[in-house]
């Protein structure tokens, strides 16, 4: 399969993104440059005891920065939980749960299960989205 250049990215918005990634991230630097201040620079900041762990609690800073949903020509990018693509093909339908408490838009495949399951306020640029959504898939008018 050829790749598809991506149409649209939808992500938790930029400030969130940049935030809860800096969250994941701080400890990390403050036990890094913590070990800086107390031993100074040298080669033991470069033992694989120190760094593998490091880069361990860096990885969730990765996941959060990526996750989302990709707009593709011919389907769906979903970094959730698990990265997977599903084409067009493959879904069904989808639904806008728009009630102000719930803001959920779930995504179903042909078998009737639900491929997504984000909140609303959890993507940026939703129009484009839902636009997509609606040239391609059938609307369900209620949810189940």
């Amino acid at each position: 399969m050829s790749p598809q250049p991506v149409l649209s990215r939808h992500r938790l918005p930029k400030g969130y993104r940049c935030a809860l990634a800096a969250l994941w991230v701080t400890p990390a630097l403050i036990l890094f440059l913590s070990l800086i201040v107390a031993r100074g620079i040298s080669l033991h900041l470069a033992d694989p005891r120190l760094l593998l762990p490091l880069i361990g609690m860096a990885l969730p800073a990765l996941y959060i920065w990526r996750e989302g949903v990709d707009v593709l020509p011919e389907g769906l990018h979903i970094r959730l939980h698990r990265w997977r693509y599903r084409s067009f093909e493959e879904l069904d339908n989808w639904y806008l749960d728009n009630r102000p408490q719930r803001r959920l838009l779930t995504i179903w495949d042909q078998q009737g299960r639900k491929v997504l399951e984000i909140h609303a306020a959890h993507l940026t640029n939703l129009p484009t989205l839902l636009a997509t959504l609606k040239d391609n898939l059938r609307y369900r008018n209620w949810p189940y």
